[in-house]
């Protein structure tokens, strides 16, 4: 939507971040983890809370949200074959599952508590995945991300290596022989390919890993200079959530929220209308409405003060920080509201 990518993708997080406005620390409008994710960020957290005593479940699938007399009752749960299901219990339910994956845990009564659980159907999903590249050679390209912005299946990529300062790469993962790790990722899976002609979806796994290849050969290697040589590649790595790949009915397990038009209109709240039932994920209406990690982060510290508002708490409330507006257009927009109110055109539209 106009929306999503003119106010937060533009303004809030590139042109205002390159004029170093509205930054907390260094004014970089790129920004990744210094060491791998799960080293960096997944295990101290993990590990952070296990010592507040958080218990993990693992192995474990939410089947069902239970839902009677104005409240959630309960949680029903199974293994993943289907084996050992049980009813967890608790005071309050905080829902932090993906969108794709939360609203089929939402029963009709449920739904029928809280109409913005049955808008959460209109939200949509797409593939948003791709392939880690080890290589021989460090190969940063540029500090920062690639954009590949004329290969069919929209390929962007990382060198990791640059950014990993905790760490030596080729003495700490592997056997010594990878001095690089080019992660990529494919936008676009349903427009064919260089190679064979066929869109991401169609191939098999050796496939997509050959045309990504030769997609990101073809962007890089330009201009007579040559960044990707195939003698440079040791290995590969595919996401495993995609599965069934060249087979009539391909799967991926962990999809990106997307914002077509009318998006935020589908989008709930942190807090719902069953008093003990809250949601949290990159598809919860926040300030910052987009599908990344700082959206899903706001949405979880909504929920928490929805709840412990619940709780009649006295527990300090989490922080939320909103996108950076400059103060001096602030005018403008009123001004531009109430033309559009008006039925006016904006006032800098001279077509």
């Amino acid at each position: 939507s106009t929306r999503t990518v003119g106010r937060v993708i533009i303004e809030a997080l590139i042109l205002w971040g390159l004029l170093g406005r509205g930054m907390d620390g260094d004014a970089d409008v790129d920004r990744v983890l210094n060491a791998p994710t799960s080293e960096a960020w997944i295990d101290p957290w993990e590990t952070h809370l296990r010592s507040l005593g958080v218990e993990f479940v693992l192995d474990t699938e939410v089947r069902e949200v239970v839902y009677g007399g104005g409240r959630v009752t309960g949680v029903r749960v199974a293994a993943r074959d289907g084996s050992r299901q049980r009813t967890i219990t608790a005071d309050h339910y905080v829902s932090a599952l993906p969108v794709e994956h939360a609203r089929v845990t939402w029963g009709p009564a449920l739904r029928a508590a809280d109409p913005q659980l049955g808008r959460c159907d209109a939200l949509k999903t797409d593939w948003m995945t791709g392939v880690m590249f080890y290589l021989r050679t460090p190969t940063p390209v540029v500090h920062g991300h690639i954009n590949c912005l004329d290969s069919p299946w929209a390929v962007t990529g990382i060198g990791q290596a640059q950014f990993w300062d905790v760490r030596d790469f080729s003495r700490d993962y592997g056997d010594g022989q990878a001095h690089e790790c080019l992660s990529t990722i494919i936008s676009e899976w349903d427009k064919p390919g260089i190679l064979y002609g066929k869109t991401a979806r169609e191939c098999t796994k050796d496939e997509i890993v050959a045309e990504l290849w030769a997609q990101l050969k073809d962007g890089l290697n330009d201009s007579g200079k040559t960044t990707l040589r195939d003698e440079d590649r040791l290995g590969w790595f595919m996401d495993p959530a995609v599965t069934g790949l060249g087979g009539p009915d391909p799967q991926n397990r962990e999809q990106l929220l997307i914002h077509p038009t009318g998006t935020l209109y589908h989008r709930p709240s942190a807090r719902t209308a069953v008093p003990n039932f809250f949601l949290a994920g990159d598809y919860v209406r926040t300030d910052v409405d987009l599908a990344t990690m700082e959206g899903a982060n706001e949405s979880a510290r909504r929920a928490v003060n929805a709840l412990l508002d619940a709780d009649s708490s006295r527990a300090e409330r989490c922080h939320i920080w909103e996108l950076f507006r400059p103060p001096e257009m602030e005018p403008l927009k009123r001004v531009d509201e109430v033309r559009y109110q008006l039925g006016l055109p904006n006032t800098f539209d001279l077509g």
